[in-house]
């Protein structure tokens, strides 16, 4: 019976100062006056490290985003026709590093003119009609944040959480080393890709580790024997991984291979839609440091070095009619799906990642429908079959790791 008490006692300090928390919280915030008419957010997502989100707008001039506990915190926005969002590109929009701890109501802002020329403010809620009610984001460790966006009733209007994380086994990057086990990817000259891609993705591993980094690899040293071969989309595989690590970023380490000697070259491949400005960052620094060449494959090229490919209409009539021939039922696929199942089943929903369990001997990915996505990048560091590309490889593993590493820290370093 003591013991039911204490239980009940502790309880109850327990939500007297949830509730004091609760009443202070809010009678220190000045509450704004809201418009009638409701800001309807039809799409939301994190891809990397951006929140985006898609909506209809008001009549109304300069309008933006406002973050709001007492102070405002601004953001652009896009418009187009009746609709807004905050980037046309899937990993930009609201950096979410950089917001500090605190509760924010969201509402849409717009600046007018009154009848006797004075600026004022008018504030719009944003309903949340998506079915992503409640989306969970982890920042970078040396951030270490957790922050839940969801609603609030009493406004109500959507809100952004940010507090400290406690949750264990979140993960900065994950490294995916291409094949392993009884796939060894390419081969030729006597090597094969997995001779390489495990002692890569480790060299690259420890580089960003010794900036405070936390780095995940898909599998490690020994975890695979040659009769294995590492799952792709079901539990801890190689698409997988990143979703139950929460991971800003994935790269997929690979060699290419080609018929002809002669084709050699770096190919960094990337999701379809996206702020290329770190694609180039790290397409450079490879080609600078290691000595590689650019690819001078032109099929879904769109810079120097840099790659986006997405499902053709035939390719997507081939996979059907594959499918159909293996007495399976075929997918789910657009033009909008991203080629590499790397990047597109580790995106969710905004890489179009579409494998399910609709075909009992392949087991599906159970993050198919996320609204949060890792930002991934396939990198194809040169050609295994040209020897110039494998000799270059052999005699400067540390420089590939080097460079690779070069690139990723600064996404680290500065949200420091």
């Amino acid at each position: 019976m003591k013991k039911f008490l204490i239980v009940i006692l502790i309880l109850l300090i327990l939500f007297g100062g949830y509730l004091l928390y609760d009443t202070k919280f809010k009678e220190k915030i000045p509450v704004l006056e809201i418009q009638e008419e409701v800001i309807n957010i039809n799409e939301l997502y994190i891809y990397g490290t951006h929140l985006n989100l898609h909506g209809n707008i008001v009549n109304g001039n300069n309008l933006e985003l406002v973050l709001y506990n007492g102070e405002f915190i601004a953001f652009d926005i896009n418009i187009d026709d009746n609709e807004f969002n905050l980037s046309n590109l899937v990993n930009d929009g609201l950096y979410l590093e950089d917001i500090p701890r605190g509760e924010y109501f969201l509402f849409l802002r717009s600046k007018e003119t009154d009848d006797n020329g004075n600026e004022i403010y008018k504030y719009y809620s944003l309903k949340n009609n998506t079915e992503y009610k409640e989306t969970i984001y982890y920042t970078f460790s040396n951030v270490d944040n957790k922050i839940v966006i969801d609603s609030e009733e009493s406004y109500p209007t959507m809100m952004i959480k940010v507090n400290e994380n406690i949750d264990e086994d979140i993960y900065d990057i994950v490294i995916d080393p291409g094949h392993g086990g009884m796939d060894g990817g390419a081969d030729r000259y006597g090597y094969k890709e997995s001779d390489f891609t495990l002692d890569l993705a480790f060299m690259i591993k420890e580089k960003l580790e010794s900036t405070g980094m936390k780095v995940k690899l898909t599998h490690e040293v020994g975890q695979l024997s040659t009769n294995e071969k590492l799952p792709e989309y079901g539990v801890h595989g190689r698409a997988v991984v990143p979703y139950e690590v929460k991971a800003k970023y994935l790269f997929s380490i690979h060699f290419n291979s080609n018929s002809l000697a002669s084709v050699n070259g770096l190919e960094v491949y990337t999701a379809d839609n996206i702020n290329y400005d770190f694609a180039k960052t790290l397409a450079t620094n490879i080609t600078e440091i290691t000595g590689l060449n650019y690819s001078a494959n032109k099929i879904s090229k769109v810079f120097d070095g840099i790659y986006t490919r997405t499902f053709t209409e035939s390719e997507i009539e081939n996979s059907s009619q594959d499918n159909l021939d293996k007495g399976r039922v075929p997918y789910d696929i657009t033009t909008k799906s991203n080629y590499y199942y790397i990047i597109r089943e580790s995106g969710g929903i905004i890489t179009g990642a579409y494998v399910d369990n609709r075909n009992e001997e392949i087991v599906g990915n159970p993050y198919i429908n996320s609204n949060i996505g890792t930002e991934a990048y396939l990198l194809e560091l040169g050609y295994i079959s040209n020897k110039d590309d494998l000799d270059n490889l052999i005699n400067n593993m540390d420089k590939y790791a080097e460079a690779v590493a070069n690139s990723i820290i600064p996404l680290y370093s500065k949200t420091k």
